[in-house]
């Protein structure tokens, strides 16, 4: 008699760990919420096991799936997510099912509370910004917050710069809690954090045992707030460990001391750094327990041969994923695919993208029809990605700028609050033999 696969169950559809997983002949019982029905982008591989629930954030709703399906009783070798949200949820359910994961229990809530995390961060007397609990937006206190001219206000767990605004002075953080108010906005309690000036630097990694395994550090053309804030999608550079060697000096005793002090004995993790060319100095920004957005994951493989996907489940399991990096030359660099205002009509075929130079990887997320918004609410917004390599820093950013006009120039919108006559220019501007105007009747000559 055959013995059964193993199994392991994954809270959230991360298709890197869903991949690792089947590489390695685990079953992955995948614990999703309603998004993947909802959204219809993303399709469950051929041999896993998907499981619905109502929100994979909740313990109570995940059990509830489990005995619904009969997940209930299998044996399972870990517990894993890669779900921004779901962390804290995965380590106490960990604990109630009596099984492996990476992040513990007393650890996960330091990597969503953005505010607790940067009070640990500056007791171990690195260099970070000052910030400031508000607990419900709502009901604004003034006096018990401090006077400023410029800070971010965030969810004090939230992800992608979603719902966060720079504001200047309590009279814009006062309109600023109003609107999100107006707008329902769900979250209550926010951060109020110092501004912090510099280029954005991201580092990404594994840990185990609490030694720091591998580290990959890139730069964000701009930062993340400054590119939401102005309307644009981002774009991302890898740094590589010898043309960049002063970067990964820098950087890798900050990420050391940060993930000591966090507590972060095992497991994949995102960190944001801000680093000021004047002074030198690196500041701590955040730090998740999981795989970065985005291509950073394809980025990473491709620079370095590391799969990020399979070190987070050996990490969730407490195998050494022993992790050897084999470094590329090559220059490497994603970007986002910018929208516009208005209903997307068409964009260039995936065959057309990957045609171009230095093309490595693509991915087209918005259907035909979506409404794009007036604006970039967040840094997950866009049509697309690309992923891009070069043989030097600057030819790959003379493809990144190329692409980005490119695409651009081919990208079919029909624009947004539109009034007739401009609806009518536009579509003779785009298919001049479909548009016509008014004209009376005249029958042919006989």
């Amino acid at each position: 008699m055959s013995q059964e696969q193993p199994a392991a169950l994954v809270v959230g559809t991360d298709p890197y760990a869903i991949r690792a997983c089947l590489r390695s002949g685990i079953t992955p019982y995948v614990v999703h919420g309603p998004h993947l029905n909802d959204w219809g982008y993303m399709q469950l591989p051929d041999g896993a096991v998907g499981i619905f629930t109502e929100d994979p954030t909740s313990i109570e709703s995940i059990l509830f799936s489990l005995n619904r399906s009969g997940a209930n009783e299998k044996r399972f070798r870990f517990l894993q997510t890669s779900d921004e949200e779901s962390l804290v949820t995965v380590a106490a359910l960990a604990q109630v099912l009596d099984l492996p994961t990476a992040v513990e229990v007393d650890v996960a809530p330091l990597f969503r509370d953005k505010w607790q995390q940067k009070q640990i961060i500056a007791e171990a007397g690195l260099d970070v910004g000052g910030s400031t609990v508000i607990e419900d937006i709502h009901h604004l206190d003034l006096s018990t917050l401090p006077e400023f001219d410029k800070a971010v206000l965030k969810p004090i767990a939230g992800a992608g710069t979603r719902n966060t605004s720079v504001v200047r002075g309590q009279a814009e953080l006062v309109a600023t809690c109003e609107e999100y108010r107006r707008c329902g906005v769900p979250q209550r309690t926010f951060v109020l954090e110092e501004f912090t000036p510099g280029d954005e630097w991201m580092a990404d990694g594994v840990v185990f045992d609490g030694e720091l395994q591998f580290l990959s550090v890139g730069s964000y053309v701009e930062p993340c707030l400054t590119a939401v804030d102005a309307n644009r999608v981002l774009q991302l550079e890898r740094f590589d460990p010898t043309e960049d060697a002063h970067a990964y000096a820098l950087a890798q005793p900050v990420v050391t001391a940060a993930l000591k002090a966090l507590g972060l004995k095992r497991g994949v993790f995102h960190m944001e750094l801000f680093h000021q060319q004047d002074t030198g100095r690196l500041l701590f920004g955040e730090c998740a327990a999981r795989t970065g957005g985005g291509l950073i994951s394809e980025s990473v493989e491709f620079k370095f041969g590391v799969d990020l996907g399979e070190a987070a489940i050996r990490c969730a399991e407490g195998i050494d994923p022993q992790v050897k990096p084999s470094i590329r030359p090559d220059s490497v660099s994603s970007i986002f695919l910018a929208n516009r205002p208005g209903t997307l009509v068409s964009y260039p075929s995936l065959d057309e993208v990957r045609a171009l130079a230095g093309v490595e990887h693509v991915r087209l997320d918005l259907p035909y029809g979506f409404q794009m918004g007036d604006a970039v609410q967040d840094t997950t917004q866009c049509v697309g990605q690309v992923l891009l390599s070069g043989g030097t820093r600057e030819e790959v950013r003379n493809r990144r700028d190329f692409v980005t006009q490119w695409f651009d120039e081919r990208l079919v919108v029909v624009p947004a609050h539109a009034t007739y006559p401009e609806l009518r220019r536009w579509q003779q501007a785009n298919w001049p033999d479909t548009a016509s105007s008014f004209g009376t009747y005249s029958a042919p000559e006989k």
